[in-house]
């Protein structure tokens, strides 16, 4: 039934290859060229970043594009996007050794064009760029006008992008990135331009000794902070810092935003931490520390840290993003355009995300461990699917999961739709509530055992959170199994809680 329907959903990798011929169209020094991020200028004709997060862009006329570009000491990764195009833009490996000339974009049609290269990471030293090339013809244009939004980020590794393309937390440094972040999503939202300075395994006394470089490890040159006034400044840390007393951790936090208050007198300030991955975390404190300062030109607000385990991918970060998005618009007055990244955060009570039908651009669609797991796989496929165009196919023991907030009391129902291959087909389906520690036992778990069929048939499953608990119920995780040797579709995934 299922078989025939089956699409592998794989990262494209783009075909970027070495220039051999080459007309350079814009150097560094061309007014119509627009720089974000933390850019060195001091050789107009050789401009430098090191910070995730920065970017150089134009408007342009022809056919084709290429861009002269030196990595540094290590390979780095960058996001080509093409006329505005996130979803579908590529990124590219440049590796040590000198300035790499490279085709960015060919076959193009003719007429007006955008293009913006992104630095994803910022392994090694520093990067060089060395201009654009035209292709078919080209020629430079006015640029766009600049977005009239700034946001500038401080963060730890979450922020910087650790494991972004893997729900597993893999480290290899392809998996990094920045421009699916939270903040790359929240910039975008609001059309935005936006800084990111943040560090793995950085903490917050850590981030105020870095906070003005321009280099992640060297102390000078300082960046000049009358180059980039923020409207908000997200700080997102403490995940580092759990081990210090709370009076350290309130000290550090108000030494950095002194810090913060002096070189951005008028910005917005935040502090930005999620609950539930451990019982003494830094954001228990952030609302003492925001209203001890008595400034109305700073908030706090918290997510739900419901990633079950590890660093947050691409739909963590949108998920995120939701919740940072909502009290930007609060605070800042902002209206927000649709994530253009699949959220793995239900909202209000329901799943996210539960008829399958969008996926961020890794592969992952919001429930967990599917992205990389061959016993569950998303597919296409309107003729079978319940609801929409695609449903989940679990295969031999495969299972799909996904956490949402609940409290101790609260009743959640599922509702859900389910289909074997044969009726001698199973599944199971879980509910079971957990505290605020990530890797902990769960405090009440509920079972139901599925006879499938070859039809659709719809199931409902209701059960309460309990009400006495050594620790306080900070979430639910529903978790959908196919039996052994056991084909299950699923489609058209609902929870309420009330």
């Amino acid at each position: 039934m299922f078989s025939s329907s089956f699409l592998a959903l794989a990262l494209t990798l783009p075909g970027f290859h070495p220039a051999h011929s080459w007309d350079w169209l814009a150097l560094p020094d061309n007014p119509n060229l627009v720089y974000v991020g933390r850019w060195d200028h001091s050789a107009p004709k050789s401009p430098w970043c090191e910070w995730q997060g920065s970017s150089v862009s134009m408007n342009f006329e022809g056919t084709g594009v290429g861009i002269g570009i030196d990595a540094g000491t290590q390979s780095n990764w960058y996001r080509v996007i093409i006329d505005h195009d996130i979803l579908n833009s590529k990124k590219m490996e440049v590796s040590p050794g000198g300035m790499k000339k490279i085709i960015l974009a060919h076959s193009l049609s003719s007429g007006q064009h955008h293009v913006r290269v992104v630095k994803e990471t910022y392994f090694g030293s520093e990067t060089t760029f060395f201009g654009f090339a035209g292709v078919g013809g080209a020629g430079i244009s006015s640029p766009p006008p600049p977005p009239t939004r700034r946001i500038e980020f401080y963060g730890d590794s979450n922020l910087a992008g650790y494991s972004l393309e893997h729900e597993e937390n893999k480290g290899q440094n392809e998996l990094q990135g920045c421009e699916f972040t939270y903040a790359g999503i929240t910039a975008r939202r609001f059309n935005a331009e936006y800084h990111n300075i943040s560090i793995s395994g950085e903490t917050i006394s850590g981030i105020n000794s870095k906070y003005d470089r321009m280099r992640y490890g060297v102390s000078n040159p300082k960046w000049d902070f009358n180059r980039y006034t923020p409207d908000v400044v997200v700080v997102n840390l403490g995940a580092n810092d759990i081990w210090k007393s709370v009076s350290r951790i309130k000290k550090d936090y108000q030494n950095f935003l002194d810090d913060l208050r002096q070189v951005h007198p008028n910005s917005h300030i935040m502090l930005f931490n999620g609950f539930g991955w451990d019982y003494s975390e830094t954001a228990n404190y952030i609302e003492d520390v925001i209203v001890s300062r008595n400034d109305p030109n700073m908030s706090w607000a918290i997510f739900p840290w419901v990633f079950e385990q590890w660093h947050g991918c691409e739909t963590d970060h949108a998920g995120m993003a939701d919740y940072l998005v909502g009290h930007l618009e609060t605070v800042m007055g902002w209206n927000s355009q649709a994530s253009d990244i699949t959220s793995g955060y239900g909202r209000n009570g329901d799943v996210a995300n539960g008829s399958f039908e969008t996926s961020a651009p890794f592969g992952g669609f919001g429930w967990r461990y599917a992205a990389h797991n061959p016993l569950a796989k998303r597919i296409r496929s309107p003729q079978n699917a319940k609801h929409g165009e695609y449903l989940v196919l679990l295969e031999n023991g495969g299972t799909i999961q996904q956490p949402n907030p609940v409290s101790n009391g609260d009743l959640v129902d599922v509702k859900l739709w389910l289909r074997g291959e044969s009726s001698a087909d199973t599944a199971s389906v879980t509910i079971d509530f957990r505290d605020q520690k990530m890797w902990t036992s769960p405090l009440q778990t509920q079972t139901w055992q599925v006879q499938l069929s070859p039809t659709w048939k719809k199931h409902t499953f209701s059960t309460n959170a309990p009400t006495n608990t050594p620790k306080p119920v900070f979430h639910t995780r529903l978790t959908i199994r196919a039996g052994p040797q056991s084909r299950a579709g699923v489609d058209a995934v609902q929870m309420t809680v009330q």
